[in-house]
């Protein structure tokens, strides 16, 4: 079995890994050639366990390799290239998946299997890949080749295992699609194979970030009114999921990362009576500006204006001990403190450069100074800092703004906020 999987990103290169290491050969291909020779080296910026040793290894017994240019020589191709949120518009940008699967159709053969993973919204596969591919390729589908969608369902950080060990929907535009899918993913995945039709494989994907992003949301106003009440939300939540049937998320500084942040746009994209999603959807994007007000009525508390304060910000990956900056509500409070004119840094020791900002890598040394840290990620460095030495750097009377719930409800010498904890 030869499988090419197209856009060697985030989801990309570690599925061609876990691929090459169930023993099936693999070509990797993306149009970026730096990506390209980087992974060709051995070397990745990914930050998943197991991922860098999996590909030296899927390099050195020559069962995967990749380029530049789409070669013919597979049966079964992935399209797993990146499918962004227009932010002006809140609609789906196709022009990335279009333009991979117009290179696809000119390459296609008789015969061969394409599976789309890219997150799409309802009918794009049956409406706008198939099309495609028959246009360029000159052949039928169902009759001379095979088409389903089988969407990623993975969580960065732990994304190796998942991809072998979580259950996948496999939407075929017919049954034999269908079963070749099945039959494929069934080679290297150990969770259930689930059959459907590829409309409501798409359908199913964006419902399930969707209630993942309403859940936090609705945390994060059960926060606002826990603090108004005196409560601790945390113990709140815990005690109300005690209940069989209640499963509240937990709130935080804002939803990140590349999925949660675009997948529910795509759900009501063409729904103009959308109230409970769009509702959450700002709800989640207003945190950033909640979190950085919270810093500065902490510090007007302690005396301090926040025009001559100075504030570090703990963690610009948008979840804990991830190197994936995307949608980061770290950086987004990082702008909405300096917008009220603090003096602000940010610090991940993870996280390389992300629009156009380096963080500091040290913590004490982006402590030095700052009148307020403020925790954006839970990375496991924050729970285990040395608050001794972290004072001795800080200014006087030194705050902590905690949205994670990672630190202590009290530290000598500082004074704590965490969200959702009301006095």
């Amino acid at each position: 079995m030869n499988v090419c999987v197209i856009g060697m990103g985030y989801i990309g290169l570690p599925t061609a890994v876990t691929l090459a290491s169930s023993d099936i050969g693999v070509y990797g291909y993306d149009i970026n050639e730096e990506l390209i020779n980087r992974i060709l080296s051995g070397n990745t910026d990914i930050v998943e366990a197991g991922l860098e040793e999996k590909l030296k290894e899927a390099l050195e017994r020559g069962l995967l390799t990749a380029g530049t240019e789409l070669r013919g020589d597979s049966e079964i191709y992935l399209l797993v290239v990146s499918t962004s949120l227009d932010r002006e518009s809140n609609r789906l940008d196709l022009r990335a998946l279009k333009a991979a699967t117009g290179d696809l159709g000119k390459v296609l053969k008789k015969g061969d299997l394409v599976i789309v993973e890219s997150t799409v919204i309802p009918g794009i596969t049956e409406e706008v890949v198939k099309p495609i591919l028959e246009e360029k390729s000159g052949l039928a589908c169902c009759d001379d080749f095979y088409l389903a969608f089988c969407p990623e369902r993975v969580l960065p950080g732990n994304l190796m295992k998942e991809l072998i060990n979580n259950d996948r929907i496999i939407g075929g535009t017919d049954r034999k699609a269908a079963e070749m899918a099945r039959d494929f993913y069934s080679r290297y995945v150990r969770g259930k194979l689930h059959i459907t039709d590829a409309r409501t494989a798409e359908m199913a994907k964006l419902m399930e970030n969707t209630y993942r992003a309403v859940n936090i949301a609705l945390a994060n106003e059960i926060a606002f009114i826990a603090e108004e009440n005196g409560v601790n939300v945390y113990e709140a939540i815990r005690m109300a999921n005690n209940h069989p049937r209640v499963n509240i998320h937990l709130p935080g500084p804002g939803v990140g990362g590349y999925c949660l942040t675009k997948d529910p746009w795509f759900l009501i994209q063409d729904f103009e009576n959308s109230r409970i999603i769009k509702d959450a959807l700002e709800i989640n994007a207003s945190m950033p500006e909640y979190v950085a007000d919270m810093a500065e009525r902490e510090l007007h508390t302690a005396g301090k204006d926040i025009s001559e304060s100075r504030v570090c910000v703990l963690g610009l990956a948008y979840k804990g001990n991830v190197s994936d900056a995307r949608e980061s509500p770290g950086y987004e409070i990082f702008l909405k403190l300096r917008e009220l004119g603090a003096d602000t840094v940010i610090h991940d020791h993870l996280v390389g450069e992300y629009m156009d900002h380096t963080p500091v890598k040290d913590i004490y040394d982006a402590a030095k100074g700052a009148d307020a840290l403020v925790i954006a990620t839970e990375h496991n460095l924050y729970k285990e800092l040395d608050w001794k030495r972290i004072k001795s750097l800080m200014n006087t009377e030194p705050i902590v703004v905690d949205t994670k719930n990672i630190v202590p409800d009290s530290i000598p010498g500082f004074d704590v906020k965490k969200l959702g904890v009301g006095l």
